[in-house]
């Protein structure tokens, strides 16, 4: 049934407009068909072009199994949705029922939206999402692309997992959550992101009904090379000045808005005393904080350091006590009120005082959770961020294999990890090991890209650059990404590794070409992919979150240049402790961690630029070690086989023939 589908002369190749023979593609749908009958687990690596998306979607349909399907990004979501899905639902002889699920952050909040209606805005973004707000089916705001992710007008219309009100809630059985999660349970593929999805996962861990998926049989997740990373945020603790702020937001709210209950001693002035004390009590003690960690992270604004094991020093419990017996009386008063109101039969009002206790709750758990260190000795790394005046300190799980297994494998029949970047070395040590899939635990396939990427694509390597490394060197590399430029007449994305070495770059080149410059932080992703697909002549320059999940195809992104190869900072908390685990089982820490995650992410950078058939263009490296040291040819052998070519004028020669 599957490679009849497939084949030329099925059901895709006579329905499906620009169809085009994919033997790849059949390879990998038969092997994940095989491993969702099997009861198996697989890991997969398709490259760009194989049109995985199907492959993996027609045996998951085939399969009967409730599948959830879980993507590295909300892009690749809406179009396995909005695209791949509906072209089976037409041709699929299997009859099913696919949903999506989001964020509860993704939709519009019917009764913030009530509320904020009342406050009388006039501004041309409240209007838009007005009247957005009156047509809209879904209420994911998806649909209203002109409002950017940032906009501090969608914060008041929306709410979050730990502020919704779920039942309680006057708005409930409309509610586009509510109606989300009802067409999921009677769906047969659901659709999901893997924060989501491992959200889920997290809280399964409270007891029996504590969910958001509906149960399912098999997973498959796209975009597995970033499994690692979101599972270590959602299986940590973290305490935050910005959460304890949003607490107090929020009760502020309500108690602005709160009926004084008849027959009660409860009164919500004490509840603005209260808030009061906790906000006085929050501030002493993150500035404590701040105080004890002024030479740890004095040179780390927005970097992660790790937390001094002697932290909590007397001073400091004694203010994370204060702090904790604030919150404790803001507690017990929210949920007294709660108690009242419901007595009362003000029912919304009453659920959103039992919230508020719970996150108070659960502040004053995590906190105490970082403060005393009680997490599992050894399994955890304590790390901070400071950002502006916000205080964020964290603890991590140093490796994710052992919650993967529990968690997860223990439950489903089936798991299918599947991405363009995988491998690293030639081989799937890498992820087998930072999962815990070994080769007893998963079998294997890679298939090629169709492309003809010798025919394609060349890869500039020049050896007359200076190391990245070298600040004096810092001019030239800014020239000669200028040349570059000039040289495709922009059509160009600038990758960097950090922001300080973008900030510097566009400073340099701003000065010596002439381009429309678009640069990450200065208008949302979607804006700014917008706007450099739609200008002629662009230059984007971006850091690692443009590295993957980007499409442009055509002529509008022509030049991918690489500023350095993407190796991770050794001395972050997370990696230093993956790395010193590693040391102690008797394993080089730079082969087995640094450079196949490097390695990864290069090949993620590389594949921004042929997306098409029909796409031609250069990969500019301008990192020299990739051909001085010895591991660059774990980056070059990662590639596809392309020309090569460290001659800037063999470049202009292959750009003037590319383009005639």
């Amino acid at each position: 049934m599957i490679s009849e589908f497939f084949q030329p002369g099925g059901a895709l190749h006579s329905s499906l407009l620009g169809y085009e023979d994919r033997p790849a593609q059949a390879d990998m749908a038969q092997a994940v068909a095989q491993a969702l009958q099997d009861g198996s687990s697989l890991i997969v690596e398709a490259g760009t072009g194989t049109g995985k998306s199907l492959a993996y979607l027609m045996p998951a349909v085939a399969s009967g199994l409730r599948v959830v399907v879980s993507t590295g990004t909300r892009a690749l979501q809406d179009q396995l949705v909005r695209k791949d899905l509906p072209i089976l639902q037409e041709l699929s002889s299997t009859p099913f029922v696919a949903a999506t699920l989001k964020g509860t952050s993704n939709y519009l909040c019917k009764r913030k939206f009530a509320a904020h209606t009342m406050a009388g805005d006039t501004s041309a973004e409240w209007q838009e999402i007005e009247d957005w707000a009156h047509r809209t089916e879904s209420g994911d705001r998806a649909e209203l692309e002109t409002i950017g992710e940032e906009a501090d007008i969608w914060a008041q219309v929306t709410t979050t997992p730990e502020s919704r009100l779920g039942p309680r809630c006057p708005h409930y059985d409309t509610c586009f959550v509510t109606k989300a999660r009802r067409h999921a349970e009677r769906a047969d593929i659901v659709v999901v992101n893997h924060h989501l999805f491992f959200a889920d996962l997290a809280l399964r861990k409270e007891g029996p009904g504590a969910r958001v998926l509906p149960d399912y049989e098999a997973v498959i997740f796209d975009e597995a090379h970033g499994l690692e990373e979101v599972m270590t945020e959602h299986f940590g603790v973290d305490i935050s000045s910005t959460r304890i702020e949003n607490l107090l937001r929020d009760m502020r709210n309500h108690l602005a808005h709160s009926p004084n209950p008849q027959r009660s001693r409860w009164m919500p002035r004490r509840g603005e005393e209260r808030s009061a004390d906790v906000a006085n009590a929050a501030q002493s003690f993150f500035a404590g904080v701040r105080r004890r960690l002024a030479g740890v992270a004095q040179q780390s604004e927005g970097e992660r350091f790790t937390l001094p094991e002697d932290l909590i020093d007397d001073q400091l419990r004694v203010l994370w006590l204060a702090l904790d017996t604030a919150l404790e009386e803001l507690y017990a008063h929210a949920k007294l009120g709660s108690e009242c109101l419901r007595d009362d039969e003000k029912e919304e009002k009453a659920e959103e005082l039992r919230i508020l206790a719970n996150r108070c709750a659960g502040i004053r758990n995590d906190l105490a959770a970082i403060a005393d260190r009680e997490l599992g000795k050894g399994d955890f790394v304590f790390w901070g961020r400071l950002r502006g005046l916000s205080v964020a300190m964290h603890a991590s799980p140093i490796g994710v294999e052992e919650v993967l297994e529990r968690e997860l494998l223990s439950r489903v029949t089936s798991l299918v990890l599947t991405s363009a970047t995988l491998s690293a070395g030639g081989g799937f040590q890498h992820i087998r090991q930072r999962l815990g899939l070994g080769a007893d635990r998963a079998d294997e396939l890679r298939v090629s890209s169709p492309f003809d990427y010798r025919k394609q694509c060349l890869l500039y390597l020049p050896r007359d650059v200076p190391d990245p490394r070298d600040a004096m060197g810092l001019q030239l590399r800014h020239q000669r990404i200028a040349e570059l430029l000039q040289l495709s007449a922009g059509h160009a994305f600038v990758l960097f590794t950090s922001y300080r070495a973008l900030r510097e770059c566009q400073q340099a080149i701003a000065k010596l070409i002439d381009m429309p410059l678009w640069v990450q932080g200065q208008a949302p992703r979607t804006s700014l992919i917008e706007s450099f697909r739609e200008t002629p002549r662009s230059v984007l320059l971006a850091t690692s979150s443009f590295w993957e999940g980007v499409d442009v195809p055509g002529k509008a992104l022509s030049h991918v240049i690489i500023d350095k190869l993407p190796f991770d900072v050794p001395s972050d908390p997370l990696n230093e402790a993956r790395m010193a685990r590693m040391e102690s089982e008797g394993l080089s820490s730079f082969d087995a961690y640094l450079l196949p995650r490097a390695v990864i992410a290069f090949r993620q950078g590389f594949g921004r630029l042929i997306r098409h058939k029909e796409d031609r263009g250069i990969v500019s490296v301008l990192d020299p070690r990739i051909v001085t040291k010895r591991y660059g040819r774990f980056f070059l052998d990662s590639l596809p086989e392309t020309g090569r070519t460290s001659s800037l004028e063999q470049v202009r020669r292959w750009w003037q023939e590319a383009r005639s």
